[in-house]
């Protein structure tokens, strides 16, 4: 029984049934436990219209952007009851023996996590390279968790050989830096959570 970490895209956040679409997704995975991360979207999309328009250094912006995701979580916990917000890995345990699903607040993680990271899950760069999928990423390793599934709005291209990360920073789908934590991910999953079509998991390698 694993832990699998669900990047929730900030682009999913405009879906009407999106408390139906993610109670079934969480029925998919059997006996392991989710835990939920959300992204910016369109808050955080309005933190980078401040950056350029007041020119706040990247420090500012990156904790700005954190904040907006904040909102985002708020949104989640009224749309789905069943959630709980934790900061560490005792209070998901605690939300997982109850039946329940912890989403987790992204910016209280990496604020205590940062402060203790080791050689080889140091801190991420906090610039506009990174966003809430190396974020997300960089949770799933830290967890440690068995799997990091990107839950996006678009589905990858059918073609001959898996999506690599590179493959889909270098499309625009995931962040720039998102390639550089290929070396400390778990097996990495893409799924177009929009789709009408029945849900895949594509591995991203």
């Amino acid at each position: 029984m694993g832990v699998i970490v669900l990047k929730l895209g900030g682009s999913l956040l405009d879906l009407a049934d999106l408390p139906v679409r993610l109670r079934a997704m969480f029925k998919t995975l059997g006996n392991d436990r989710p835990l939920l991360v959300c992204g910016g979207g369109d808050a955080a999309d309005l933190v980078r219209c401040w950056h350029k328009v007041h020119a706040l250094d990247e420090e500012q912006s990156h904790w700005l952007a954190m904040e907006s995701v904040r909102l985002n979580q708020r949104l989640l916990l009224t749309l789905l009851p069943e959630l709980e917000l934790v900061s560490n890995r005792a209070a998901a345990e605690s939300v997982w023996s109850r039946g329940r699903v912890p989403l987790l607040d992204l910016m209280a993680f990496v604020g205590i996590e940062e402060s203790q990271a080791e050689i080889g899950t140091q801190p991420l760069p906090h610039t506009w390279d990174v966003t809430s999928d190396s974020l997300a990423g960089w949770v799933a390793i830290r967890w440690p968790a068995s799997r990091l599934v990107l839950l996006k709005s678009v589905e990858l291209l059918a073609r001959e050989s898996d999506w690599s990360l590179q493959d889909a920073a270098d499309a625009g789908l995931v962040d720039r830096h998102f390639p550089a934590l290929r070396p400390n991910l778990p097996p990495t999953f893409w799924c177009a959570l929009r789709s009408e079509r029945e849900w895949k998991f594509q591995p991203l390698v």
